[in-house]
């Protein structure tokens, strides 16, 4: 999912009462943009520092300390760091799983 240029943190996923969920916390290094890719789940990112663009389904969004964004389930998507220190994101994600099989 991710190139060299990001480090991820504290990655969890579980799954419960017919839901997977999962947690993580990644940076992007200055300069550097995240491969395109896309989720079964539907994914929300909190920004903690830095500054960037996303780019999803085509459409550039900036990113600040404090953005919110919620990416759709089997979007593509990007994110580049725009800043000179690290772009650091918090993203959570969750998606109901067929039971019993």
């Amino acid at each position: 999912m991710f190139s060299d240029p990001t480090e991820v943190f504290g990655e969890i996923e579980a799954e419960a009462r017919g839901l997977r969920y999962g947690a993580m916390v990644f940076t992007v290094k200055p300069g550097c943009t995240t491969e395109q890719h896309h989720h079964a789940s539907e994914e929300t990112w909190m920004v903690q520092e830095g500054r960037g663009s996303a780019n999803v389904s085509g459409q550039d969004i900036g990113l600040i300390p404090g953005t919110r964004l919620t990416v759709p389930a089997g979007t593509p998507h990007t994110i580049t760091n725009l800043s000179t220190g690290d772009l650091t994101v918090i993203s959570f994600w969750w998606r109901e799983v067929a039971r019993g099989g």
